[in-house]
Parts: structure tokens; C-alpha cells; sequence
């Protein structure tokens, strides 16, 4: 499969300053995880979710907590049957926040990507996810993860619409403007054989993210 580059920062992630133990109550716990997580301390992330399922209360907390380190095992460490395994019974729980929601949705999905590579099956959850109230923050990332989908689904049409609603959504940022034409670029090149539009697409994205030209050049090497 080939992906777009979407940018891989946790849609959850709450700034602290990094700690050496675990946190002594639920919330702390689990913005202390998001911290060293995106500091790359996986291990130290996955003690402090671990942490969080320990001081919660009540049943949607404790799901919570337990996507979260679902979320590191799957996107993280790549160990899709472990990440998995922690959601198993949270989604039918009817407690869960929309950002509770959000993160099972995601994990399945990237299980059912990269590890199952059924994305038919990651696209429904992808779709669920992106339809959740209050969750705007993190619907351009999803959209992008959902046109990957479309892409490897044959549903060409579906993956440029999923890419240009991240153009689309206001203040979005120029990474993820860049990450969405490099998308198109892809469905253009590989689904639709249309080479033109996809140096089109590949150039506004590398305007955006200089980053992006040695993928971008590498893609474009392969047209005819």
C-alpha cells in the first residue's frame, strides 16, 4: 500500500513537561502519556496509560485510558494484535466521549490497514470516525487516512473528495494542505493514471512542504 504522508501527532496530545514516574491521578496520567509519547518514550507512555486504567472511576474513563495505549501499540510500536486486544469490548461501550470514540475508531482502522491490510473494512470505521460531533481537530487527518483507503479500494473518486475536504477545512495547517495534494497526487498517479494532474498535485504539495520533494521526485520518476 502505498500511503500519503500524514502527519503521525497523536489528534489527543495535551503539552506537560515530561516526568519520570507515573502520575498520581487519572488526568495527569494521561497527559503525562501523551507527553512522553510524542517525546518518543514509548515505554514510559505505556506505563502512564497503564497508570490512568488504574485511577479511573467510572467505565468510560478506564476505556478510555485503555485506547490511549491502544493508540501507542498500534501507531507507535506497530504491534496491531496487542492494540487490538486493549479495545476489544470498548466499542460497544455506550459511555465513551466522542474522542474516546475517535481513538478506538483509529486504532481499529490502522489494525485493519497495516496489519490485516482489509481496507474496506478500516474504511467503515475511518467513516464512523470522521462523522463524530466535536471532533474537528482530528477530521483532516482521518480524511486523509480514509482516502488511502479509497485509493486501495478502487474508489478513486472517493479518495480525491476525502483529500479535498482537508483543503477544504478552515486554518488548516500548510503540512497537512501539503499531506492532502500529495494524496491526490497518489490517486492521480496510481488510480487514475491521469500523470499530469499528478505532477500538478505533487508540485503544490512540495510548495508547501519542501520536505516532500525526494518522495514527491520519486513518485514522478515512475510516469511515463
Amino acid at each position: 500500500m502505498i500511503r500519503s504522508l500524514i502527519p503521525l501527532v497523536s489528534c489527543l496530545t495535551i503539552l506537560v513537561q515530561p516526568i519520570a514516574m507515573a502520575a498520581a491521578n487519572y488526568n495527569d496520567s494521561l497527559k503525562a502519556g501523551d507527553d512522553v509519547m510524542n517525546a518518543g518514550n514509548l515505554d514510559l507512555a505505556m506505563q502512564e496509560f497503564e497508570a490512568a486504567i488504574s485511577h479511573a472511576v467510572a467505565e468510560g474513563e478506564k476505556s478510555f485510558a485503555k485506547a490511549k495505549k491502544a493508540y501507542v501499540l498500534a501507531f507507535r510500536k506497530k504491534d496491531y494484535g496487542a492494540a487490538r486486544k486493549e479495545v476489544e469490548g470498548v466499542v460497544s461501550i455506550n459511555t465513551l466521549s466522542p474522542v474516546a470514540q475517535l481513538t478506538v475508531l483509529q486504532v481499529l482502522a490502522e489494525c485493519q490497514m497495516r496489519g490485516d491490510r482489509n481496507y474496506v473494512e478500516a474504511a467503515k470505521n475511518l467513516e464512523k470516525a470522521v462523522a463524530l460531533p466535536d471532533v474537528d481537530f482530528a477530521r483532516p487527518y482521518v480524511s486523509l487516512s480514509l482516502a488511502d483507503c479509497y485509493r486501495e479500494t478502487g474508489e478513486f473518486q472517493k479518495a480525491l473528495d476525502a483529500a479535498k475536504a482537508v483543503l477544504d477545512t478552515k486554518g488548516i495547517s500548510a503540512q497537512a494542505q501539503a499531506s492532502a495534494h500529495f494524496n491526490m497526487g497518489l490517486t492521480y498517479q496510481y488510480g487514475l493514471k491521469d500523470f499530469e494532474k499528478a505532477k500538478q498535485a505533487y508540485a503544490e504539495a512540495v510548495k508547501l512542504n519542501p520536505g516532500l520533494k525526494g518522495d514527491a521526485d520519486s513518485h514522478s520518476s515512475k510516469m511515463p
